[in-house]
Protein backbone atom coordinates (compact mmCIF):
# COMPACT_ATOMS: atom_id res chain seq x y z
CA UNK A 1 0.00 0.00 0.00
CA UNK A 2 2.44 2.77 1.07
CA UNK A 3 4.62 1.65 -2.51
CA UNK A 4 1.96 2.05 -4.09
CA UNK A 5 0.79 5.38 -2.36
CA UNK A 6 4.34 6.65 -3.14
CA UNK A 7 4.21 5.98 -6.84
CA UNK A 8 1.22 7.22 -7.12
CA UNK A 9 2.60 10.86 -5.41
CA UNK A 10 5.80 10.33 -7.31
CA UNK A 11 3.20 10.31 -10.58
CA UNK A 12 1.53 13.68 -9.31
CA UNK A 13 4.67 15.66 -8.89
CA UNK A 14 6.15 14.50 -12.71
CA UNK A 15 2.90 15.22 -14.32
CA UNK A 16 3.27 18.74 -12.18
CA UNK A 17 6.99 19.26 -13.50
CA UNK A 18 5.80 18.47 -16.76
CA UNK A 19 2.62 20.73 -16.42
CA UNK A 20 4.82 23.80 -15.20
CA UNK A 21 7.71 23.17 -17.83
CA UNK A 22 4.85 23.61 -20.36
CA UNK A 23 3.65 26.93 -19.00
CA UNK A 24 7.00 28.38 -17.99
CA UNK A 25 6.79 30.57 -20.98
CA UNK A 26 3.42 31.70 -21.01
CA UNK A 27 4.04 32.66 -17.38
CA UNK A 28 7.25 34.75 -18.38
CA UNK A 29 4.52 36.54 -20.96
CA UNK A 30 2.23 37.39 -18.79
CA UNK A 31 4.46 38.70 -15.97
CA UNK A 32 6.00 41.16 -18.72
CA UNK A 33 2.26 41.86 -19.46
CA UNK A 34 1.54 43.13 -16.40
CA UNK A 35 4.92 45.26 -15.93
CA UNK A 36 3.97 46.95 -19.11
CA UNK A 37 0.97 47.46 -17.74
CA UNK A 38 2.55 49.46 -14.37
CA UNK A 39 3.05 46.49 -12.00
CA UNK A 40 5.62 47.17 -9.83
CA UNK A 41 9.09 45.59 -10.95
CA UNK A 42 9.91 43.72 -7.35
CA UNK A 43 6.55 41.66 -8.08
CA UNK A 44 8.02 40.07 -10.98
CA UNK A 45 10.63 37.44 -8.90
CA UNK A 46 7.89 36.47 -6.56
CA UNK A 47 5.25 35.89 -9.24
CA UNK A 48 8.34 34.14 -11.61
CA UNK A 49 8.76 31.63 -8.73
CA UNK A 50 4.73 30.62 -8.43
CA UNK A 51 5.58 29.46 -12.02
CA UNK A 52 8.36 27.75 -11.60
CA UNK A 53 9.09 27.17 -7.71
CA UNK A 54 12.75 27.20 -7.81
CA UNK A 55 14.46 29.10 -4.92
CA UNK A 56 18.26 30.52 -4.52
CA UNK A 57 20.40 28.56 -1.88
CA UNK A 58 20.96 31.42 0.31
CA UNK A 59 16.91 32.01 0.71
CA UNK A 60 16.70 28.22 1.02
CA UNK A 61 19.35 28.87 4.15
CA UNK A 62 16.97 31.96 5.20
CA UNK A 63 13.76 29.54 5.59
CA UNK A 64 15.16 26.47 6.76
CA UNK A 65 14.56 27.39 10.06
CA UNK A 66 10.64 27.88 9.46
CA UNK A 67 10.97 24.26 8.07
CA UNK A 68 12.64 23.08 11.11
CA UNK A 69 9.31 25.14 13.04
CA UNK A 70 7.08 23.19 11.03
CA UNK A 71 8.55 19.99 12.08
CA UNK A 72 8.45 20.17 15.10
CA UNK A 73 4.79 21.86 15.50
CA UNK A 74 4.04 18.34 13.48
CA UNK A 75 5.68 15.76 16.42
CA UNK A 76 4.38 18.15 19.63
CA UNK A 77 2.56 15.63 21.55
CA UNK A 78 1.12 18.00 24.11
CA UNK A 79 -2.52 18.95 23.75
CA UNK A 80 -3.28 20.93 20.12
CA UNK A 81 -5.16 24.89 20.44
CA UNK A 82 -8.08 25.30 19.25
CA UNK A 83 -9.36 28.11 16.20
CA UNK A 84 -12.01 30.24 15.69
CA UNK A 85 -14.48 28.79 12.66
CA UNK A 86 -15.17 31.81 10.18
CA UNK A 87 -19.02 32.00 9.82
CA UNK A 88 -20.31 31.99 6.57
CA UNK A 89 -22.42 35.89 7.08
CA UNK A 90 -22.30 36.82 10.71
CA UNK A 91 -22.29 40.57 11.55
CA UNK A 92 -23.71 42.86 14.04
CA UNK A 93 -26.94 44.20 12.09
CA UNK A 94 -26.26 47.72 13.81
CA UNK A 95 -22.79 48.21 12.52
CA UNK A 96 -22.12 46.05 9.70
CA UNK A 97 -19.14 44.36 11.90
CA UNK A 98 -17.88 40.89 11.64
CA UNK A 99 -18.36 38.92 14.08
CA UNK A 100 -16.15 35.84 15.27
CA UNK A 101 -17.15 32.15 14.95
CA UNK A 102 -17.04 29.51 17.62
CA UNK A 103 -13.94 27.55 18.71
CA UNK A 104 -13.08 24.29 17.23
CA UNK A 105 -10.01 22.05 18.38
CA UNK A 106 -7.12 20.60 16.43
CA UNK A 107 -4.33 18.46 15.67
CA UNK A 108 -0.68 19.06 15.91
CA UNK A 109 -0.65 17.57 12.13
CA UNK A 110 -3.39 19.82 10.84
CA UNK A 111 -1.80 23.07 12.59
CA UNK A 112 1.52 22.17 10.57
CA UNK A 113 0.22 21.05 7.82
CA UNK A 114 -3.17 22.87 6.91
CA UNK A 115 -3.79 25.45 9.88
CA UNK A 116 -0.28 26.69 8.57
CA UNK A 117 0.80 27.97 5.43
CA UNK A 118 3.05 25.21 3.24
CA UNK A 119 5.88 26.03 1.90
CA UNK A 120 5.22 26.74 -1.54
CA UNK A 121 3.15 30.02 -0.59
CA UNK A 122 5.07 30.47 2.47
CA UNK A 123 7.88 30.87 0.29
CA UNK A 124 6.06 33.31 -1.82
CA UNK A 125 4.85 35.13 1.33
CA UNK A 126 8.89 35.86 1.95
CA UNK A 127 9.61 36.60 -1.50
CA UNK A 128 7.20 39.10 -1.87
CA UNK A 129 8.09 40.87 1.73
CA UNK A 130 11.83 40.53 0.43
CA UNK A 131 11.89 41.91 -3.13
CA UNK A 132 9.24 44.54 -1.67
CA UNK A 133 11.93 45.54 1.18
CA UNK A 134 8.78 45.75 3.49
CA UNK A 135 9.93 47.48 6.73
CA UNK A 136 6.20 47.02 8.30
CA UNK A 137 4.09 44.29 8.03
CA UNK A 138 0.39 43.53 9.05
CA UNK A 139 -1.04 40.36 9.53
CA UNK A 140 -4.67 39.87 10.81
CA UNK A 141 -5.00 36.00 11.31
CA UNK A 142 -2.08 34.39 12.46
CA UNK A 143 -2.74 31.50 13.55
CA UNK A 144 0.53 29.82 15.20
CA UNK A 145 2.41 32.38 13.34
CA UNK A 146 3.98 30.41 10.25
CA UNK A 147 2.94 32.90 7.79
CA UNK A 148 4.14 35.67 9.94
CA UNK A 149 7.38 33.72 9.97
CA UNK A 150 8.05 34.20 6.64
CA UNK A 151 7.01 37.73 6.22
CA UNK A 152 9.27 38.28 8.35
CA UNK A 153 12.01 36.72 7.57
CA UNK A 154 13.87 38.77 5.46
CA UNK A 155 16.69 41.69 6.49
CA UNK A 156 14.76 44.44 5.47
CA UNK A 157 11.52 43.81 8.78
CA UNK A 158 11.57 46.17 11.36
CA UNK A 159 7.53 46.06 12.20
CA UNK A 160 6.05 43.03 12.45
CA UNK A 161 2.25 42.82 13.87
CA UNK A 162 0.60 39.68 14.00
CA UNK A 163 -3.13 39.18 15.67
CA UNK A 164 -4.71 36.41 16.41
CA UNK A 165 -7.54 36.18 18.41
CA UNK A 166 -7.30 32.42 20.07
CA UNK A 167 -5.29 32.87 22.55
CA UNK A 168 -3.50 28.65 22.44
CA UNK A 169 -3.14 29.62 19.25
CA UNK A 170 -0.91 33.28 19.57
CA UNK A 171 0.77 30.86 22.94
CA UNK A 172 2.04 28.91 19.92
CA UNK A 173 2.87 31.69 17.79
CA UNK A 174 4.64 34.10 20.03
CA UNK A 175 7.90 31.78 20.44
CA UNK A 176 7.53 30.86 17.33
CA UNK A 177 7.76 34.16 15.66
CA UNK A 178 10.37 35.43 18.21
CA UNK A 179 12.80 32.84 16.91
CA UNK A 180 12.63 34.03 13.31
CA UNK A 181 12.21 37.70 13.95
CA UNK A 182 12.93 39.66 17.16
CA UNK A 183 10.82 42.50 16.05
CA UNK A 184 7.61 41.39 15.48
CA UNK A 185 4.73 40.98 18.26
CA UNK A 186 2.02 38.28 18.59
CA UNK A 187 -1.43 40.41 19.09
CA UNK A 188 -4.65 38.08 21.21
CA UNK A 189 -7.35 40.09 20.46
CA UNK A 190 -10.08 40.52 18.27
CA UNK A 191 -9.28 42.49 15.00
CA UNK A 192 -10.67 45.37 15.44
CA UNK A 193 -9.60 45.80 19.11
CA UNK A 194 -6.15 45.14 17.81
CA UNK A 195 -6.51 47.90 14.60
CA UNK A 196 -8.09 50.40 17.63
CA UNK A 197 -5.11 49.76 19.55
CA UNK A 198 -2.21 49.25 17.37
CA UNK A 199 -2.92 51.12 14.12
CA UNK A 200 -2.30 54.38 15.98
CA UNK A 201 0.94 53.57 17.21
CA UNK A 202 3.05 52.27 14.13
CA UNK A 203 5.62 54.05 13.29
CA UNK A 204 5.06 54.41 10.06
CA UNK A 205 2.48 53.35 7.18
CA UNK A 206 2.19 49.90 6.11
CA UNK A 207 4.44 48.04 3.58
CA UNK A 208 2.36 44.82 3.80
CA UNK A 209 -0.74 43.77 4.97
CA UNK A 210 -2.11 39.94 5.13
CA UNK A 211 -5.54 39.61 5.36
CA UNK A 212 -6.15 35.69 6.80
CA UNK A 213 -8.82 35.54 9.42
CA UNK A 214 -12.82 35.40 9.07
CA UNK A 215 -13.28 34.42 5.53
CA UNK A 216 -16.47 36.17 4.26
CA UNK A 217 -17.03 38.72 2.49
CA UNK A 218 -18.26 41.54 4.85
CA UNK A 219 -14.86 40.77 7.19
CA UNK A 220 -13.00 41.07 4.27
CA UNK A 221 -14.39 44.34 3.39
CA UNK A 222 -14.37 45.98 6.52
CA UNK A 223 -10.75 45.09 7.22
CA UNK A 224 -9.60 46.59 3.74
CA UNK A 225 -11.85 49.88 4.73
CA UNK A 226 -10.58 50.06 7.92
CA UNK A 227 -6.57 49.39 6.89
CA UNK A 228 -6.83 52.03 3.66
CA UNK A 229 -5.68 55.61 5.53
CA UNK A 230 -2.89 53.36 7.10
CA UNK A 231 -1.25 51.96 4.01
CA UNK A 232 2.28 53.49 2.17
CA UNK A 233 1.55 53.76 -1.29
CA UNK A 234 2.70 50.70 -3.27
CA UNK A 235 2.05 48.73 -0.14
CA UNK A 236 0.65 45.10 -0.83
CA UNK A 237 -2.57 44.00 0.37
CA UNK A 238 -2.61 40.09 0.42
CA UNK A 239 -6.53 38.71 1.04
CA UNK A 240 -6.10 34.95 1.80
CA UNK A 241 -8.32 32.72 0.06
CA UNK A 242 -10.08 34.69 -2.14
CA UNK A 243 -11.97 31.40 -3.77
CA UNK A 244 -12.86 30.14 -0.24
CA UNK A 245 -16.35 30.35 -0.98
CA UNK A 246 -19.03 32.19 -3.46
CA UNK A 247 -19.10 34.56 -0.40
CA UNK A 248 -15.35 35.22 -0.57
CA UNK A 249 -15.34 35.28 -4.97
CA UNK A 250 -17.80 38.21 -4.20
CA UNK A 251 -15.25 39.95 -2.06
CA UNK A 252 -12.65 39.54 -4.58
CA UNK A 253 -14.85 41.00 -7.35
CA UNK A 254 -15.42 43.79 -5.40
CA UNK A 255 -12.05 44.21 -4.44
CA UNK A 256 -10.85 44.63 -7.84
CA UNK A 257 -13.22 47.54 -8.15
CA UNK A 258 -12.32 49.10 -6.02
CA UNK A 259 -10.70 52.88 -6.21
CA UNK A 260 -7.36 52.97 -4.73
CA UNK A 261 -6.14 49.71 -5.90
CA UNK A 262 -3.78 50.27 -8.95
CA UNK A 263 -3.39 46.51 -9.55
CA UNK A 264 -5.60 43.54 -8.14
CA UNK A 265 -3.85 39.70 -9.07
CA UNK A 266 -5.68 36.16 -9.22
CA UNK A 267 -2.44 34.35 -8.10
CA UNK A 268 -5.26 31.13 -7.23
CA UNK A 269 -4.74 30.88 -3.07
CA UNK A 270 -3.89 34.83 -2.72
CA UNK A 271 -5.54 37.87 -4.16
CA UNK A 272 -2.51 40.29 -4.31
CA UNK A 273 -3.07 43.86 -4.80
CA UNK A 274 -1.49 47.17 -4.60
CA UNK A 275 -1.89 50.28 -3.12
CA UNK A 276 -1.89 53.57 -5.20
CA UNK A 277 -4.58 55.85 -3.61
CA UNK A 278 -5.63 57.33 -6.50
CA UNK A 279 -9.57 57.16 -7.47
CA UNK A 280 -9.15 55.15 -10.59
CA UNK A 281 -9.96 51.31 -9.71
CA UNK A 282 -7.03 49.17 -10.50
CA UNK A 283 -6.12 46.87 -13.43
CA UNK A 284 -7.12 43.25 -13.05
CA UNK A 285 -5.11 40.14 -13.49
CA UNK A 286 -5.30 36.60 -13.50
CA UNK A 287 -1.92 34.45 -13.49
CA UNK A 288 -3.82 32.01 -11.30
CA UNK A 289 -3.18 29.30 -13.68
CA UNK A 290 0.50 29.44 -13.51
CA UNK A 291 0.02 28.92 -9.88
CA UNK A 292 -2.75 26.66 -8.23
CA UNK A 293 -2.78 23.56 -10.81
CA UNK A 294 -0.97 20.77 -9.87
CA UNK A 295 0.68 22.17 -7.00
CA UNK A 296 1.99 19.94 -3.35
CA UNK A 297 1.94 22.90 -1.06
CA UNK A 298 3.57 20.97 1.73
CA UNK A 299 6.80 19.81 -0.75
CA UNK A 300 9.48 21.33 -0.39
CA UNK A 301 10.72 24.44 -3.38
CA UNK A 302 13.53 22.86 -5.74
CA UNK A 303 17.42 24.91 -5.36
CA UNK A 304 18.62 27.12 -8.29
Amino acid sequence: MLAAESSSGAHVNLLGTMYRAVLRLPARCAIRRMLAEGLPPELAGPFAYLAWPVIAPSDRRVLAPIDRLREMLANRSDDPPHRFISPTEQADDRNNIPAAGPLEPLTWHWVAHRTSVGPYWGAFLYLCAKHTRARTVLELGGAVGMSACYLGAGDSSRQLITVEGSSSMSAIAEPNLRAINPNARVVNAMFDDALDEWLPKLSGKLDIVHIDGQHERISTLHYFERLKPHLHPGALVIFDDIHWSDDMRRAWKELCQSPGLTHAVDVGRYGICVWGGTSHAPRVHDFSRYASDWRDENRPTLES
